[in-house]
């Protein structure tokens, strides 16, 4: 019999037992919870921020894996198998399938962004397919997470304001998860083992020279392939979910990230693990050259910057001034034959415009 120990935070033993904060990024503020059995780190976004005040970022660990349920400390848990080797926990089908729709708030204020209003939309209709986009009865808009096997992991229940498209965060199920659903109404076993996936993983398979583009939220991805479709968007469903457990599935792929505008730093260091596992990554400066001070107080991501240029007389014209006629010819090729990255590294090549390297990131 194994006695379960709960996790905990890490204790102060000095400078070196705290870390950097993912949200204000101070170098020593960070304590990490650590899982009370192997007394190792639970991931390194699993943790709370000394400034309380003035941060307040705590990431507990049943946020961190929503079916984290801490059993009593008297609890005594009978030897199983690992995780690792448990059965994946999938939703069925059916569900998918009933919940597809235009019903939801947030598709309505994707008709309004670049249909006005209309159904009839060759755009929305191909988002709606690729990412199987469902709906509740309240309006809420569901993010399946499909992965490369065509397993459904779980699904993000969110809602929306029709109208300006922001997410609702103060209200009476804002957030939820299909899977949490199905727990509740007796549906899926209580002991349902939830592993998630990069939202539109599933689009991998189906493009499979193509540049992957990889944001945050479900929103960026879904907006960033209504405006620029040749490239397959990703989401990692927030900061703290950029692992590269999940980033596994990417080997061999040109991956384009596009972090919030307070997530330069963090995601490139990120970045090196990635192209650690085998891809060929750049990091979009994007935000972080042309934010503005409110921007960065709003703390925007590229799904707010592509909404406002959207909205402007001549949408998207900023997102590519700072771009030569040699760079857009280079960025057109690399999105339909992504090897032209390599052999852009393997010569060296720079601009002949600029006398920079061209295509290390998105200016």
């Amino acid at each position: 019999m194994l006695r379960y120990n709960q996790p905990y935070l890490e204790k102060y033993t000095g400078y070196n037992s705290r870390y950097e904060c993912p949200a204000c990024h101070d170098k020593h503020s960070f304590a990490r919870y650590i899982d009370g059995n192997t007394d190792k780190v639970i991931h390194p976004s699993c943790g709370r921020c000394n400034h309380e005040s003035s941060c307040g970022y705590h990431l507990t660990p049943k946020q961190y894996c929503p079916d984290y349920q801490p059993p009593k400390s008297s609890e005594v848990l009978k030897q199983e198998a690992s995780p690792l080797t448990r059965g994946l926990g999938r939703i069925p089908k059916q569900y998918l399938i009933q919940s597809i729709g235009y019903e939801s708030n947030f598709v309505v204020f994707l008709c309004s962004l670049f249909d006005h209003y209309t159904l009839e939309s060759p755009i929305i209709e191909r988002l709606m397919r690729d990412y199987y986009l469902g709906h509740t009865k309240d309006k809420a808009i569901i993010f399946w997470q499909v992965d490369g096997q065509g397993r459904i992991r779980t699904g993000k229940v969110m809602q929306y304001d029709p109208i300006t498209g922001r997410r609702l965060r103060d209200v009476s199920g804002a957030i939820d998860w299909v899977h949490a659903r199905l727990k509740r109404e007796g549906v899926l076993p209580k002991d349902f083992y939830l592993v998630q996936c990069l939202f539109g993983e599933h689009l991998l398979a189906k493009n499979p020279d193509w540049v992957v583009a990889l944001v945050e939220s479900e929103k960026a991805a879904i907006i960033g392939s209504g405006v620029y479709p040749d490239y397959v968007w990703l989401a990692t469903g927030g900061r703290s979910q950029l692992s590269i457990d999940k980033l596994r599935v990417l080997r061999g792929r040109t991956v384009i990230m596009f972090p919030d505008v307070d997530g330069y730093g963090y995601w490139t260091e990120k970045a090196k693990e990635v192209e650690a596992i085998g891809c060929k990554v750049m990091v979009s400066d994007l935000l972080e050259k042309n934010a503005t001070a409110q921007d960065r107080v709003n703390k925007i991501d590229l799904a707010d910057w592509l909404i406002r240029e959207l909205q402007r007389p001549q949408p998207l014209e900023t997102i590519h001034k700072h771009f030569t006629d040699e760079e857009k010819a280079l960025h057109r090729l690399a999105a339909i034959n992504p090897t032209v990255y390599s052999l852009i590294d393997d010569l060296d090549l720079v601009s002949t415009a600029t006398g920079k390297r061209v295509l290390t990131h998105l200016e």
